[in-house]
């Protein structure tokens, strides 16, 4: 273990060479690659005290990485970015893992990881304190993809994959393309003879063969260009549908917390740039690409017909290229800029017609109104400014290609008149024309790379989001064997992502197969972080959570939710019908278990009297549902997979007192069966439950039945008395309610 105190000096370890090996298996898991020292030490004899550098960068090229040694200072170590996470050799010769850097704090700082630590054991060091320690060597670590590896991280690499994944395809595709550049010639080949042989010869038989000879190579020409169109179509349709699943699929793998940190305008604005670079590769290169062919049949046979006309053309492209480079980061920065501001347009937008509720209810119109304004004027502002620069780039390009053209034309008859050679007449026109079509290719190459940069702030724009680590459980399968129950915490600590006060803070406590558990504490107490942490929304936490004795980390993620139910504060349902709604999860449920489930959850008294029945349409964001109508469809939905273990988050909070006696008094038809943990501010819910555990501020303050914890639990018994505080009033005062005063 490496021990570096709070001036960051670092004393030497006794297993200072070892550390270099753990630091290697947590840097190489980051890059998706799973290792062990064991198996490692093993495959490579590697010595109690652990490789040298130059060992390790042996052992991660052999494990499908890539590795390089290298100095920097602590500026270097500020741009590293996504080459992260490396590994910094230290002065006693030991190793630490780079996690991040955070160039934008003040002072900059670094955040690294001990391999001999504990997980997520991170320290903090600025300048200062890292140079007392750090040596100015590190290993940069990267995972050596190969071109159709599915699991690279997403670039112009990936979307290439997909592009070539069916060879046949692109094989005809490249044959269409060479036999277009070949028949590409005819017309050219046409008019130099037409010129040569017809019209300075008079020879009629010649301009009847030439004829025929055209309209054969016209049939060909439209068969193939058909064929090259009909295969770029198909492409661009598979990659269209490999790219929205591979997104989609990508974006749910990703952990709650990172949803929960990102903007949803940012990350739906990030998705849909994945068809600007579609558009991009299939559209600008691959059309380029097959375009160049024509390059590779033209530009040999116009030195033959004039290397000087050939020079001639060749330089301008060569200015144009020039001229393009030149501007290409002034273009990319103010691209950049627009790129930011219409994500925030966007983020906004989204926000806006998620709580339009709010606007209207506050009368915020007016003032989202302005926001709005001003955020489209920026984005207008920012997009002209880039307009203004491509214009400029485009207005220098345009008259170059011209002068280019008619440039090599003007020279073709000069030296036509000064030759005074009736066949090079024919020559010279035919290299007119051979000078068109290899301009627009060459034009296009250039321009290629002003498309290219657009297309390399989509790709940065999409790897912020799909290139996130995955939720941990998914990556490898887990225990799938199906759930009884019994729930234990053993010593739980746990603190939220940017926080420096645990969440929970080594709390314990077991509950059977089949009980009650209710949980309860003020706001803030670490309640639903518990629920949380049993549905491996987050797993980043210490000591020990098991389900039936299983460590909950080796459980299947997705077996783990599909056996669990669970109901929120705030529920969403899907559009659909009320029946749809209630069989989400099992879409297979019979109509008698819809129904089954609805009862249970009290949502068949306001079902039975729709127009419709269960056959009603729930409308976008359940607009035409109660809060309470909602409550009870997620209750029966979360009922109607019968999970061993139920969850019921403030479950009856936006319930009326009617709605909610029903479903407390199914509680126990509720339970039978299976684990129910309540969690609620309302006392009268947690009455019946076998054990209630008091949290506050992230540990268990008391726990015990109801009657027990009104007894001798004193944040228990103040809230009890102050929600039945008007019963009590009504007795002291002698009153009674009105319906039985009227009845007597």
């Amino acid at each position: 273990m490496n021990v570096i105190d709070a001036q960051g000096r670092c004393a030497r370890s006794p297993g200072a060479g070892a550390s270099l090996l753990g630091a290697l298996v947590i840097a190489a898991r980051q890059r998706a690659i799973h290792l062990s020292q064991a198996q490692l030490r093993r495959d490579h004899r590697i010595s109690a005290d652990g490789p040298t550098p130059e060992e390790l960068i042996r052992i991660a090229r052999a494990n499908g990485l890539r590795a390089q040694a290298t100095r920097l200072g602590f500026d270097d170590l500020m741009q590293l970015g996504r080459a992260l996470p490396a590994i910094l050799l230290l002065k006693n010769g030991s190793a630490m893992v780079l996690r991040r850097t955070e160039a934008k704090a003040q002072p900059p700082h670094i955040v690294l990881e001990d391999p001999g630590a504990g997980e997520d054991a991170l320290l903090t060091l600025d300048a200062q304190r890292l140079a007392l320690a750090w040596s100015g060597e590190i290993i940069l670590i990267k995972r050596d993809y190969r071109l159709r590896d599915e699991d690279q991280p997403f670039g112009l690499r990936l979307i290439a994959a997909q592009l070539f994944r069916d060879r046949r395809l692109v094989r005809d595709l490249g044959v269409a393309a060479i036999m277009l550049s070949l028949l590409a010639l005819g017309p050219i080949m046409f008019w130099r003879l037409l010129i040569d042989r017809v019209v300075y010869m008079h020879s009629l038989d010649t301009l009847a063969v030439l004829c025929v000879t055209m309209l054969v190579l016209i049939i060909f020409e439209t068969a193939f260009g058909y064929m090259r169109r009909f295969l770029v179509l198909h492409i661009t349709a598979r990659v269209d549908a490999q790219l929205s699943t591979y997104m989609f699929n990508k974006v749910l793998n990703l952990p709650l917390d990172f949803f929960e940190r990102s903007s949803t305008g940012m990350i739906t604005r990030d998705m849909n740039e994945i068809f600007k670079i579609r558009g991009f590769l299939t559209g600008q290169v691959f059309g380029t690409v097959l375009d160049s062919f024509v390059l590779l049949v033209f530009l040999p046979i116009m030195f033959f017909f004039s290397a000087i006309l050939t020079g001639v053309v060749l330089g301008f492209c060569g200015l144009i290229c020039l001229w393009i480079i030149w501007m290409l980061p002034v273009l990319r920065r103010k691209g950049a800029a627009a790129f930011r501001a219409e994500g925030i347009k966007n983020a906004f937008l989204v926000e806006n017609l998620q709580g339009i509720r709010t606007v209207k209810s506050l009368a915020l119109d007016a003032r989202q109104r302005h926001e709005w304004d001003v955020r489209v004027a920026t984005l207008a502002r920012l997009r002209l400014d880039e307009g203004r620069t491509a214009n400029l780039i485009q207005t220098v390009v345009t008259p170059l290609e011209r002068l280019m053209v008619n440039g090599s034309f003007a020279l073709a008859v000069y030296l036509a008149i000064t030759t005074n050679d009736q066949v090079y007449v024919g020559a010279l026109v035919a290299f007119m024309m051979l000078t068109q079509r290899v301009a627009a290719p060459l034009v296009q190459l250039s321009q290629l790379l002003q498309q290219y940069d657009e297309a390399q702030l989509a790709v940065k724009a999409i790897s912020n989001l799909v290139n996130q680590p995955a939720e941990e459980g998914r990556l490898k399968a887990g225990i799938r064997t199906p759930l009884k129950g019994r729930i234990e915490f053993e010593n739980v600590r746990f603190r939220y992502r940017g926080s420096s006060v645990p969440a929970l803070d080594g709390i314990s406590f077991t509950a059977p197969e089949g009980t009650i558990l209710g949980i309860m504490g003020r706001s803030g107490s670490g309640k639903t972080t518990v629920t949380r942490l049993l549905q491996m929304l987050h797993s980043n936490y210490e000591g020990l959570i098991k389900v039936d004795g299983n460590d909950l980390r080796e459980i299947d993620v997705d077996h783990l939710r599909s056996s669990l139910g669970v109901v929120l504060q705030d529920n969403f349902l899907f559009s659909g019908t009320i029946r749809d709604a209630i069989a989400a999860a099992k879409p297979d449920a019979s109509f008698e278990e819809i129904v089954y489930a609805a009862r249970l959850a009290g949502a068949e008294e306001f079902i039975d009297h729709l127009p419709r029945g269960y056959e009603t349409h729930v409308q976008e964001g359940s607009a035409n549902l109660s809060g309470g109508q909602r409550q009870r469809l997620a209750i029966a939905r979360a009922l109607i997979g019968d999970p061993r273990i139920l969850i019921l988050d403030e479950a009856t909070s936006a319930l009326d007192a009617e709605s909610e006696a029903i479903v407390n008094a199914n509680l126990l038809r509720i339970a039978k069966g299976r684990t129910l943990v309540i969690i609620s501010h309302r006392l009268s819910v947690l009455v019946q439950a076998d054990t209630v555990l008091v949290l506050e501020r992230g540990k268990i303050y008391d726990s015990g039945r109801h009657d027990e914890l009104l007894e001798r639990c004193d944040i228990y018994r103040g809230l009890w008395h102050q929600q039945n505080q008007h019963l009590q009033t009504r007795q002291t005062h002698g009153l009674v309610p009105l319906r039985a005063s009227t009845a007597a």
